[in-house]
């Protein structure tokens, strides 16, 4: 355990190297309430995978578990990977929830998060991954963990400057 990153990283599973899913969302206060999520993966060999988006009147939650849905998809078939998050929530209802959700056809989960839940679980059972989830401490210099955030804030940026645009053009 490397206790100033608050998280331990396994490099191998089973015998197969382990891709590090680094996720973040973010959500600017006022209205219309524009959001960011973002995400980098680190594949066991080979250049990271960058990735960010944005939307509107949403929540940091609901960027958070976007975040993770985006990462899992860029994932190869047969993936081990490692999901780590600074949302302790969201890591543990994905590690404590994701198989009784599945078998409850997600009937219980937050309807602002149920769609990305579903795809979360989509990407695990359609590739086949082999997903671990892990809490990291925000801003503790973990560069995966800044990194998304970076992009995340990035997205809600983009987000809050094509509102004020937009705003711009109705009056």
């Amino acid at each position: 355990m490397n206790a100033r990153q608050g998280v331990r990283i396994v490099r191998r599973v089973s015998g197969r190297a382990e891709y590090h899913c680094y996720t973040d969302g973010s959500c600017k206060a006022g209205e219309g309430a524009p959001g960011g999520w973002g995400f980098v993966v680190k594949p066991p060999d080979g250049p990271a995978i960058e990735g960010y988006g944005k939307a509107s009147e949403t929540l940091a939650k609901v960027m958070e578990y976007q975040a993770v849905a985006e990462a899992l998809a860029v994932l190869p078939e047969g993936a081990s990977a490692v999901v780590l998050s600074d949302n302790q929530s969201l890591v543990e209802n994905l590690a404590k929830h994701l198989d009784t959700w599945r078998a409850r056809d997600f009937a219980k989960v937050d309807p602002l998060v149920v769609e990305s839940a579903r795809r979360i679980d989509a990407a695990i059972t359609s590739k086949r991954l082999a997903v671990r989830w892990q809490w990291v401490r925000s801003h503790n210099g973990n560069a995966g963990n800044e990194r998304a955030d970076a992009l995340a804030a990035q997205g809600a940026r983009e987000a809050k400057a094509e509102q004020k645009k937009q705003g711009g053009r109705r009056r």
